[in-house]
């Protein structure tokens, strides 16, 4: 049964994803991420965003369905090493990774002892499936494999069906509270000149979201991009060809989602880093 999970997983880490192009990371960054997911709901929309992975396609969203908590750190983990194995042919590939899989680690040791017997009792009927699975694939261009990856395209579908309306929920819900902390007016100089007076009264938080939703605007006038309040850091750093918005976005995530207090140089900067931004975003 763990060799069963292992091959589905490592199937849904390894597939081409069929969409546009979402948000390239490196390990590291993949890593940091999935420890920061399992409590953090702006990383964990980050990460399920994710589709390239140091130069690799990966369907990260795929591999982490139905994973909870501390869970969601592990798998990500397990895709980083699976991806580091890397080399040889698709096949070989596939095999390594569903070894690396099987490990006692990602076997579900850590469940609750009540479920065990359920589990194992689900397993053995599991079994009979798999092997059909296995025997139907063998008559079919690409052997078991490509069976495989045309099911877990299937739970793909399925889950996102399920989780596309909590996910759509929970990104309003952050964008409503981040509105109301926002004056109502739409011109960028009031909000610089609002967030000025927020610095100087030691509110620096304030200062860098009004900042951030100035810079916005001025985008949007200079048709970089197409403002709209439900806007997130990975949306705009895919919209516009500006190195300097890295560390800019980086810091309003770390203060508007991540919950770090901001301090008067996270003011000066976000200051200084639009105009860089500014400078160097080009109309599209």
């Amino acid at each position: 049964m763990s060799r069963l999970v292992a091959l589905v997983v490592a199937t849904l880490v390894l597939a081409v994803p069929t969409t546009a192009a979402a948000e390239a990371v490196s390990g590291a960054e993949l890593a940091a991420l999935g420890a920061r997911a399992a409590n953090d709901a702006q990383a964990h929309d980050q990460l399920l965003a994710v589709d390239e992975v140091d130069g690799q396609r990966v369907d990260v969203r795929a591999a982490l369905a139905g994973a909870r908590g501390d869970d969601i750190t592990a798998r990500t983990r397990l895709i980083v090493e699976v991806l580091g194995e890397q080399e040889g042919s698709p096949a070989a590939d596939r095999q390594r990774a569903a070894a690396v899989l099987a490990d006692r680690r990602y076997t579900g040791t850590k469940l609750p002892q009540p479920l065990k017997k359920p589990l194992q009792w689900l397993g053995d009927r599991l079994e009979p499936i798999a092997e059909w699975i296995n025997g139907r694939g063998t008559v079919m261009p690409g052997g078991p494999i490509a069976l495989w990856t045309i099911l877990a395209a299937l739970v793909v579908v399925a889950t996102g069906s399920i989780t596309g309306t909590t996910i759509r929920r929970r990104a309003l819900a952050i964008e409503r509270a981040r509105a109301a902390a926002l004056p109502e007016a739409d011109d960028p100089q009031a909000l610089e000149r609002t967030a000025d007076r927020a610095e100087q009264a030691g509110d620096f938080e304030r200062a860098v979201r009004l900042r951030f939703r100035a810079g916005l605007l001025r985008l949007d006038r200079r048709h970089v991009l197409v403002y709209r309040p439900s806007l997130t850091t990975g949306e705009v750093a895919r919209a516009i060809r500006a190195p300097a918005f890295a560390e800019v976005g980086a810091r309003f995530d770390e203060i508007a989602y991540g919950g770090r207090t901001a301090q008067r140089e996270d003011a000066e900067a976000a200051k200084r880093g639009w105009k860089d931004v500014l400078t160097q975003a080009e109309p599209r």
